[in-house]
Order: structure tokens, then sequence, then C-alpha cells
């Protein structure tokens, strides 16, 4: 019993020790890595990018030679599905224009003009109870236009996985995989005019609201921005995930209803337990990650939120042999191609930057994950990871 003991010390002590020695080890794997023979169902999309995949994970791999050209069809779509839809949404707008006394919209941008015109229109601009009921009404529309063409995934299995993986986490106290067990499950999937509706208090939380409506974008909201104890309606330690209509009509392409968002859902809980709520809970992951790639941030939750979904991702792909791994990859990860942060050349010194860029998460997060090098067939993939 003595000898097993001591046993699951030793490797407790490997897996969770310095900095230094867990980029060593990572250095001394990686340099041994050798790439995967793709298998047939590993092949491009329409628009994804072609070709095997390299020795290491990188940013061409997941994005193609250019992220930005990725960004703008992505963007193209948005818009796309948008005209799509304001032909089944303008007559219902034009009801509610005319229900609550609204100047006629722009022709030319009907959708957001009409919306818009609720912040400088007696009585809304000055009553936030009647602002939020009609700015919820508009978004309603949206949202039910939307959706009724794409199947959303089970937030729950989210969740699922993702406390699973804090669980597993082999360098967490107890307590500390407790109460990030407790966040994530308080965090709460809610449509956006739902969160207009039930959970914003101030006009100068609801009027940046209004361009968000089509917008490609989810956000989380934190317990304290929406109020704290003065919100009724919220959990104390509550986050709200807030996942916008203009995401849905990115992702979808053309025939292709589904959305691949198991990423984007992981990521934004992910953020209910970053390094900006629990300040000081992962200095070991933050200092390996440093000395790894030498590259510092001065906020870390994007990193940490990466970290999290990551893993998630890692099980979702596992737990379906048969699936085109690198394809769902591509997708999952599409969002982030075209996004900037620290400079592409990294420096033999540690350099500092404001967020990590697209370049940084794809190759230095998801391609430190061992489970996702695995999956995709890497051979020999490194068992080392940076650990909170």
């Amino acid at each position: 019993m003595r000898n097993a003991f001591i046993l699951l010390f030793c490797l407790i002590a490997a897996v969770c020790g310095s900095a230094k020695a867990a980029d060593a080890e990572f250095g001394a794997q990686l340099r041994g890595m050798r790439p995967p023979v793709p298998a047939p169902s590993q092949t491009a999309g329409a628009d994804a990018p072609a070709g095997q995949i390299s020795a290491a994970l990188s940013r061409a791999d997941i994005c193609g030679a250019d992220g930005a050209a990725l960004a703008a069809a992505r963007e193209q779509r948005r818009q796309k599905g948008l005209k799509a839809i304001e032909r089944e949404i303008r007559p219902k707008f034009a009801a509610l224009v005319k229900k609550y006394s609204l100047p006629e919209p722009d022709k030319d941008d009907y959708v957001n003009s009409a919306m818009t015109s609720i912040s400088f229109t007696r009585p809304y601009a000055f009553n936030i109870k009647l602002a939020k009921e009609a700015l919820a009404a508009f978004v309603r529309v949206i949202e039910d236009a939307v959706l009724r063409h794409v199947a959303l995934p089970d937030y729950s299995k989210i969740q699922s996985i993702l406390t699973a993986q804090i669980n597993m986490e082999p360098c967490l106290a107890a307590a500390d995989k407790a109460e990030l067990v407790r966040r994530v499950k308080l965090t709460k999937l809610v449509k956006p005019s739902q969160y207009i509706s039930d959970y914003v208090m101030t006009s100068g939380d609801l009027w940046p609201l209004i361009p968000l409506a089509t917008q490609d974008q989810a956000i989380n909201v934190s317990y304290k921005d929406m109020g704290g104890a003065e919100n009724p309606n919220i959990e104390r330690d509550q986050s709200l995930i807030v996942m916008y209509p203009g995401l849905f009509l990115s992702e979808s392409r053309g025939r292709d209803a589904s959305v691949h968002i198991d990423f984007i859902l992981a990521h934004e809980t992910a953020h209910s337990i970053d390094s900006e709520r629990f300040p000081g809970l992962y200095t070991r992951y933050t200092d390996c990650m440093k000395t790894r790639y030498r590259q510092n941030f001065k906020v870390w939750d994007e990193v940490l939120a990466d970290y999290w979904a990551d893993a998630v991702v890692a099980q979702i792909i596992a737990a379906d042999p048969s699936s085109d791994k690198l394809a769902y990859l591509r997708k999952s990860y599409e969002i982030i191609c075209g996004t900037t942060g620290e400079n592409d050349a990294i420096s033999n010194i540690i350099t500092t930057a404001e967020h990590p860029s697209g370049n940084y998460r794809i190759e230095n997060v998801l391609g430190g994950n061992p489970e996702i090098l695995k999956n995709l067939g890497f051979q020999n993939a490194p068992a080392s990871a940076c650990r909170p």
C-alpha cells in the first residue's frame, strides 16, 4: 500500500511539476513526433483548407493559408443569411414598428435601424422597462426565424463533459474542483431576447446590445456584470451564455443547416471559471505556457477558456471514431482563424501582448492538447501538457 502511494505521488509530481521540467519533456517528445497517415476521410470541405496535416498542428491545418479570407467568407455567409431571413421578418418588424409607434426604418438597413430607433424615441429612451419590452420583441422575431432552420446542440452535454474534465485534472485541489464544477453547473444558456427581458437592468447595458442582435457572436455575462446581488433574477456567482442569431447565420453553409458550436459553447462556459473569475488558481498553467512558448499576456482568460474548451472538444471527437475529426475541428475553430493578438514571430525572450492571436490559440493551446493530437492520429503524441 505504501509503495502504491509513493508511485501515485511520483506520478502526480511528474504531471504537476515545474514549468521548466514540463517544457523540457514536451520539447523532447515533440522532436520525436511524426505526422499521421491521413485517413481517406481527412479531406477538406468546400471552404476548408486542403492537404495533409503537418508534423505539428499548425494554423494552416485548421485555417488554410489565409485565415482572413476564411473570416471574410464567414462574414459573407452571415450577411447572406440575414438578407434571406429579412424577407420573412420584415412584415413582422413593420407590425412592431407600428405597435410601438417608432419612426419608419431605413429601407436599406431596415432591421438594424428599426431596433436602433428605440434608443432615441420617447418614451423608450427614458424608460428602461418599455425599452426592454420593445427590443426583446424585435430580437425574438429574428431568433424565431433563424432557429427555425437550425438544430442546437445539447448544452447540458457540454456542461457534463466539462465538469468531468475538471474532476479529472490531477493537479487541482479537491476544493478547487468542487467550486469550478459548481460554477459550471450554475452557468445558463439563454436566448438574447430572454437576456434582455429578464437580466438587463440599465439602459447603459441595453443600448450596446442593439447592434449585437444580428452579429456573429456569443458572450459570457458574469454575475458582477449583471448587477450582482441587486439583480433579483440571478443566483449568486451565476453566469449567462448569450448566443446571438448572427452566429448561426455564419455557421450555416447552404443546404448544410448544421452548426459546429460545441467549441464556442464550451469556450464561453469556461469563461465562468477562467483566470478573471479565479485569479491565482492558474499560476502553474500560465507559468508553464510562458516558459514553453516564450509569450505572456496581460489577460490570460481567453487562453484558459480555450484550455477547457479544447478538453471538451477532444472528448466529443473521441466519442465518434468514424467521424471526420479534422473537418470537425476546421469548422469548429474557423471563428478564431481571423483573430489577431500577439506577433506571429516569437522571440527568444518572453514578450507580452494584450490577447492571444488565433495563431497562438490553435498552434499552442489546441496543438498542445495531447488528446487532440492523439485523435488526429499523431504518433507518439506528447503526454505532457501544461496544466492548472
